[in-house]
C-alpha cells in the first residue's frame, strides 16, 4: 500500500510541475505579445516612454496616457501625470493584495482600467471601452492582447506605420480630420 501512495504522490506532482509551465508559458505569451502590440501603438501614438509597455507597471503609465483626449477632455491635465498616477495606484493596490489570488486579479482590474483609454480610442464610443475593459478582465488580459493588435494594425495602416508628428496633430486639431494616407484614391481628386 506504500508504494501506490508513493507512485500517486510523484504522479500528483509531476502533473501539477507540468500545469504551473503550462501555466507560466502561456503568461509568458501573453505578456509579450500585449507588451509587442502596446509599444508599437505608443511608438506611433507618440505616448512617452512607449518601452515601458514590457514592464508590468509600465502598461498602466502608457494606458494612463491614453486618457487624454478619449476619456478626459484634451489637455485637461498632463497625459504623463495621468499615466503616473495609475502606475503608482497600480503599484499601491498591488502591494495591498492579500494573497496571490488577490495580487492576481487585482493587477488584471486595474490594467483593465487602465486601457479603457486605449480601448476608447480604437472604438471611439467610451461605454464600449468600458465593456471591452470588462471583457478584459474576465478573459484574463487576452481581450486587451486581440484590440491592441487591432489598435496597432489600424493605426498602421492610417499613418503608413510612420510615427506620428506634431504636424499631424495640429492638422487633426484645425481639421478634424485623420492624416490622410498617401496612397488613397481620394487624396488629390477633385470632387
Amino acid at each position: 500500500m506504500g508504494w501506490e501512495f508513493i507512485a500517486f504522490f510523484f504522479g500528483a506532482a509531476a502533473l501539477g510541475i507540468f500545469l504551473l509551465l503550462v501555466v507560466f508559458i502561456v503568461g509568458l505569451l501573453k505578456w509579450l505579445l500585449q507588451g509587442y502590440f502596446l509599444f508599437r501603438v505608443a511608438e506611433i501614438k507618440r505616448y512617452d516612454l512607449p518601452w515601458l509597455a514590457f514592464i508590468p507597471f509600465g502598461t498602466f503609465y502608457l494606458g494612463g496616457q491614453a486618457y487624454d483626449g478619449n476619456i478626459l477632455k484634451k489637455g485637461s491635465f498632463q497625459p504623463k501625470h495621468i499615466g503616473l498616477v495609475f502606475a503608482i495606484a497600480g503599484i499601491i493596490l498591488y502591494l495591498m493584495g492579500l494573497s496571490i489570488g488577490d495580487i492576481v486579479i487585482t493587477y488584471l482590474l486595474m490594467e483593465s482600467i487602465a486601457f479603457i483609454g486605449i480601448f476608447t480610442a480604437y472604438v471611439k464610443q467610451p461605454i464600449i471601452g468600458v465593456l471591452l475593459a470588462l471583457l478584459n478582465a474576465v478573459t484574463a488580459g487576452i481581450a486587451a492582447i486581440i484590440i491592441l493588435f487591432l489598435y496597432s494594425r489600424k493605426l498602421r495602416d492610417e499613418h503608413d506605420g510612420s510615427v506620428l508628428n506634431n504636424e499631424d496633430f495640429e492638422d487633426n486639431a484645425s481639421n478634424d480630420k485623420q492624416p490622410q494616407h498617401p496612397n488613397d484614391p481620394n487624396l488629390n481628386r477633385n470632387i
